[in-house]
């Protein structure tokens, strides 16, 4: 009975461990924040967000400049995820939803190639594409997850699409409404609030 308890909090532990690995993952897209994004994969993980398998590193170094130059502001919410261990290794599913406010329509290519690109804006006035434009997706994030000395992190993530969606931004996001604004670096107010909760509260 008592190695029973014992393995079945071991379990409710690693659920946790990866729950909040996968919510590291957003936290780092969307706070542009390099280094908690590159604690969520090993450093031989693999990456796959829609152009096949690559270095997660490589994808690393790739993607948080491509957002600072590209987006006014991203989030990435998560929902439904299923998760099955087995040893040092687990499966997931987790379902996202992608929001990307983009400065310029211009920048729409980046996220979906040229041809789709111009297909989408040519639906759209043209004055539109030196505005701010919306693109946003929803998807499942297929994870192969290893533990390696107690720590768990992505060995290989990929992303499938479920659908796409895109159009000139609200004219709201630019319009300073005198609330406390969210920023893409430490200096937003969620890594003072887990400063503030002592020795390790801070990722």
């Amino acid at each position: 009975m008592i190695d029973d308890v014992g393995a079945r909090l071991g379990e409710f532990e690693d659920r946790r461990k990866i729950a909040d690995l996968i919510l590291d993952y957003c936290r780092g897209v969307d706070r542009c924040d390099d280094a908690l994004l590159r604690s969520t994969y090993w450093p031989d993980a693999v990456d796959d967000h829609g152009a096949g398998d690559r270095p997660a590193m490589a994808f690393c170094d790739r993607v948080l400049p491509t957002l600072r130059e590209h987006c006014l502001a991203t989030m990435h919410l998560v929902a439904n995820s299923r998760v099955t261990l087995h040893g040092d290794r687990a499966f997931a599913e987790t379902y996202v939803v992608g929001r990307h406010y983009l400065g310029s329509a211009r920048s729409l290519e980046v996220f979906v190639g040229s041809a789709a690109a111009e297909a989408i804006l040519g639906a759209f006035p043209a004055p539109t594409r030196d505005a701010p434009f919306e693109y946003h997706a929803g998807g499942r994030y297929l994870d192969r997850i290893e533990r390696r000395d107690g720590e768990w992190r992505f060995s290989h993530r990929r992303l499938v699409f479920d659908w796409t969606e895109a159009h000139p931004a609200s004219p709201a996001l630019l319009v300073d409404i005198g609330r406390t604004p969210g920023r893409r670096d430490p200096s937003d107010a969620s890594y003072a609030l887990f400063a503030s909760s002592g020795p390790g509260g801070a990722r």
